[in-house]
C-alpha cells in the first residue's frame, strides 16, 4: 500500500475537488450521492472504472448485493462475489485502518505487498487493473466505499491527496443524508435520466444495459429508483408515466 505522505495540492487539482463537490451538492439521499460521485469521478477526475459498495458495517459492505458499477467492474462482479469479496485488499485490517484514519488509500500491484493480498491483486492485474484506490464514507451510521481502478500510475501521490480531501468532504455530506429522500425529488442524475428515457421508449433492461454499457443489475437498480420516485406500481405503468412526462 502506498505510504501516506503530505502532498500539497496545486490550484488546478484543488479546483477539481471543488468541482466534484459542486456536482454532488444537489444529492438528496445516499443513493443519489453515490450516482453523482461516480459520474464526477469519471467526468472531472478521469477515473472510468469505479464502484460504490455500501453496508451497515465495514466488513459487510464488501458483500453488498446491489453495488453501483462503472467500467470493467461490470464484467468482473460475478467472480468478485464468488471468490474475492472477503479477500478484497481494502477488507484487510491494515488497509481498513488507513481508510478509517484518512478516508482514502491506494495500492499499486507493482509495489511489495503482503502475501495474503497477492492473489486478489494478481486477479485484478490479469484484468488490466494494476492500480486501485478507495474512498470511505459513513452515511447514516453505515459504511460505504467508492472504489477506483485503473492501469499502473492511475493514482499517484497527488491523486491520493486529492481523494483524501474529497473523502473528508464527502463523508461530512453523507453523514447528514437519508438513505431515501422524503422531500420532492431534484432533477434526475444523468444516468437515471437516460434510463428513464429508454424505459419510456419501451426498452427492456437488457437493451438498456447494452445501450448504456452497464450491467443489467445496475439497470435494475436504476429502474427500481424510478419506480420509487414516480410511485408507479409496475414497469408498464412506469413507461406510461415517463412517456407522459
Amino acid at each position: 500500500m502506498r505510504a501516506a505522505t503530505a502532498t500539497a495540492l496545486p490550484a488546478d487539482r484543488l479546483g477539481q475537488v471543488f468541482t466534484v463537490l459542486e456536482r454532488v451538492d444537489r444529492a438528496r439521499d445516499v443513493g443519489e450521492l453515490a450516482e453523482l460521485v461516480l459520474e464526477a469521478l469519471g467526468s472531472v477526475l478521469g477515473f472510468r472504472n469505479t464502484t460504490f459498495f455500501a453496508g451497515s458495517t465495514y466488513s459487510g459492505l464488501f458483500r453488498d448485493p446491489d453495488p453501483l458499477l462503472n467500467g470493467r467492474q461490470r464484467s468482473m462482479i460475478r467472480e468478485y462475489r464468488e471468490r474475492w469479496s472477503d479477500r478484497d485488499v481494502f477488507a484487510q485490517p491494515r488497509e481498513s485502518a488507513v481508510l478509517h484514519r484518512t478516508h482514502a488509500a491506494a495500492v499499486d500491484t507493482r509495489e511489495p505487498t503482503p502475501a495474503a493480498d497477492r492473489p486478489y491483486l494478481s486477479w485484478l492485474a490479469r484484468n488490466g487493473l494494476e492500480n486501485l484506490a478507495a474512498v470511505r464514507v459513513a452515511p447514516g451510521g453505515g459504511q460505504a466505499l467508492f472504489g477506483i481502478f485503473g492501469p499502473s500510475g492511475t493514482v499517484g501521490p497527488a491523486e491520493l491527496a486529492q481523494l483524501r480531501l474529497l473523502g473528508r468532504q464527502l463523508d461530512a455530506i453523507a453523514r447528514h443524508l437519508p438513505e431515501h429522500a422524503t422531500a420532492a425529488p431534484p432533477p434526475l442524475p444523468p444516468r437515471l435520466a437516460q434510463t428513464a428515457e429508454l424505459v419510456g421508449r419501451g426498452m427492456t433492461n437488457a437493451m438498456i444495459a447494452r445501450t448504456m454499457e452497464l450491467s443489467e443489475d445496475t439497470v435494475k437498480k436504476y429502474v427500481s429508483r424510478l419506480l420509487e420516485r414516480t410511485g408507479a406500481r409496475s414497469r408498464t405503468e412506469l413507461a406510461l408515466v415517463l412517456r407522459g412526462s
